[in-house]
């Protein structure tokens, strides 16, 4: 039964997902918070999925619900942006995303789901808690402000067709669910442990009323005789275990903090360019065999948050096993080279950073460095070509430390 439901539910959110995120994305203006949003919508759908009779509308509501604050996700042990220098862009790339944010919230989202998503008055009211009446009004009010910045959104179909233009290529492609699966499960763990903890803090606290009850009715002890033996408290060492999650946070955190430093070294050495970097939430970022000595990968994202257009994708995997396959980001055939010292180099076909440049290098055979550079969006664009990351990724010091 569990297989069948974890099936189903992939199944849906796979189905769901791009206008669910594309939902997220015009509520929010921010394509990395839309899939924060989208990210804890389905997780939270997961624990209630026995008893959801509309996923579609489910997961619509707690986008919207989840919206109107900061996403904060279980699984996560510290904010996915760094800021190295520098501060978070505020310009949008379409100007009706841009314009959504000068709405308030339930405006914003009454027009989303009115004009993009299509859904009726009645379901709309509902999601937003409102009566009918108040979802006609906010449309009103939201359509008044749109209009005044661009007289064409009059039209139901321009102001439709411009929405739906607005949302970002990479959001409407269809997306895997086994991710989503697994911060679900993650989810309902963390849930039945929370709960699981107060249960047991509750019989520990019965448990101590009743020690504390029976002392208090022993007779104290005669005079002279020596009082009962303590432990002694230890203090921790200052070395940690890397399957520990806070451990493999403050790993992670200085990991990254020397690679960013690496590149930063090779691609930008004046440090004009990058002002930020994190990592996403799957297994091309931070594979979980990788901390019990299983093999995996490790690697995040470089970028400019004010007007950059260029980011860059450093991965160090254990093996080719755990590599992302070159072309896949960029869709650029590849191609493999052997170095005269044994070592392979894989390359993509572009040497173009507008279309994306790949390279792959394995020192001794095993270990696999991946570095992408591609312009995600528009902006000001890093002056890079292949020679930069082929000069990048043999840099010593990208290489993960033998085992003692």
């Amino acid at each position: 039964m569990p297989a069948r439901r974890d099936e189903e539910y992939a199944a849906v959110v796979e189905r769901e997902r791009p206008l669910i995120q594309a939902t997220a994305y015009l509520l929010t203006g921010d394509p990395v918070q839309a899939e924060r949003l989208v990210q804890l919508a389905f997780a939270q759908l997961y624990g209630r999925w026995l008893r959801v009779p509309s996923p579609h509308v489910e997961a619509i509501r707690a986008v919207v619900t989840i919206a109107r604050g900061p996403a904060i996700l279980p699984w996560e042990h510290r904010p996915r942006v760094e800021l190295i220098d520098g501060f978070l862009a505020t310009s949008s790339a379409e100007p009706i995303v841009a314009d959504l944010r000068l709405l308030s919230h339930d405006q914003r989202a009454a027009i989303v789901l009115q004009r993009y998503v299509g859904l009726p008055s009645g379901q709309i009211a509902e999601i937003l808690r409102r009566h009918v009446a108040d979802v006609a009004l906010l449309g009103q009010q939201a359509r008044t402000v749109l209009v005044a910045r661009n007289p064409a959104r009059s039209s139901d179909n321009a102001l439709a067709e411009e929405l739906r233009d607005a949302i970002p290529y990479e959001i409407r492609e269809h997306h895997n669910g086994s991710i989503d699966l697994v911060h679900g499960r993650r989810l309902a763990r963390h849930r039945w442990i929370q709960q699981g903890a107060a249960a047991l803090v509750a019989v520990m606290l019965i448990a101590v009323a009743g020690v504390l009850l029976i002392t208090a009715r022993q007779p104290a002890p005669e005079a002279g005789s020596p009082p009962p033996s303590a432990p002694i408290a230890t203090r921790p060492g200052q070395s940690c275990d890397p399957p520990d999650a806070t451990c493999r946070t403050r790993i992670l955190l200085k990991w990254r903090y020397e690679m960013v430093g690496i590149v930063m070294s090779q691609l930008d050495p004046e440090g004009k360019y990058f002002s930020g970097f994190g990592y996403n939430y799957d297994d091309r970022y931070d594979t979980p065999g990788f901390w019990h000595g299983d093999g995996g990968a490790l690697a995040f994202e470089m970028f400019r948050l004010d007007k950059g257009a260029t980011e860059i994708y450093l991965q160090i995997a254990s093996s080719r096993k755990f590599a992302v396959r070159c072309g896949a980001t960029t869709r650029q055939s590849c191609s493999r080279v052997k170095f005269v010292d044994g070592n392979f180099l894989v390359l993509s076909g572009s040497t173009r950073v507008q279309e994306g440049i790949e390279v792959q290098y394995s020192p001794g055979g095993t270990e696999v460095i991946t570095v992408i550079a591609r312009n995600t969006q528009r902006g000001q664009v890093l002056k890079i070509d292949r020679d930069d990351l082929i000069k990048l990724v043999q840099d010593s010091r990208l290489q993960l430390p033998e085992r003692e």
